[in-house]
């Protein structure tokens, strides 16, 4: 087995509308042994407070012990969130403080001063960083995919994840081969991922890569591409 080959985890995007969790949760209870970690998304809960936000973490934490991943994911990067930087920040940040999520995902274009301030509360709580970044319209070149994972690494990210649409299948390749480069020179978890029905390859064979993440859902898809947990399981046992 090639050195930059992993198994990815499995996570499930998360999220409530109105607060109402009890489909959610039914859906989660029977699919849970095809899920390795969950993501709430904060975004797709609506502009809560974040006691809410906070109440909603400890009630997944109570009632399922996979690691949990909390996400805002703001306008400019294909979610909902219309938090300024600044508030974006502060909500990150207590998040942080309450000690309960194991997963912190921070969008690359924060200003890097708060940016540096968000992963030194998240150590200090010992909360691993994903260090994220998405491309809606376009896939990047091979040096600027390589480029913005390495600039991650260098900002300390536990995690570093980049996610494109691809034009063709070529893209698809391109993200790949990125995430291969990369894992060949840290020991530190990359993820690639490439959006949309052209991307899906990604979401199946990226651990042949060295990709460690593949993202599903249990209704309806929170990303362009995403396919159900159950699907995504028995695909990746392919690979």
């Amino acid at each position: 087995m090639d050195k930059c080959s992993v198994t990815p985890k499995i996570v499930v995007t998360l999220s409530s509308t109105n607060n109402d969790w009890k489909e959610t949760i039914e859906r989660l209870s029977e699919n849970m042994s095809y899920i390795d970690m969950m993501e709430y998304r904060a975004d797709l809960c609506g502009e809560l407070a974040v006691e809410d936000y906070i109440a909603d973490l400890k009630m997944l934490k109570e009632q399922f012990t996979l690691p949990l991943i909390f996400t805002y994911r703001s306008k400019g990067q294909g979610g909902k969130g219309e938090k300024e930087p600044h508030a974006y920040y502060e909500l990150v940040k207590e998040i942080v403080a309450a000690n309960i999520i194991d997963i912190i995902d921070i969008e690359l274009l924060l200003y890097e001063d708060l940016m540096d301030e968000l992963i030194e509360a998240a150590r200090m709580h010992h909360v691993q960083v994903l260090i994220s970044h998405h491309e809606f319209d376009h896939t990047p070149s091979s040096k600027d995919l390589i480029a913005l994972y390495n600039r991650m690494q260098g900002l300390g990210a536990d995690f570093s994840k980049v996610a494109v649409m691809p034009a063709d299948v070529r893209d698809v390749l391109k993200l790949l081969l990125a995430v291969y480069e990369t894992k060949q020179n840290c020991d530190n978890h990359i993820v690639g991922i490439a959006m949309g029905e052209q991307g899906k390859l990604s979401r199946i064979a990226g651990g042949s890569f060295g990709s460690s993440l593949t993202y599903g859902h249990i209704g309806e898809e929170a990303a362009p591409g995403q396919l159900h947990v159950k699907q995504l399981k028995s695909l990746l046992e392919i690979y």
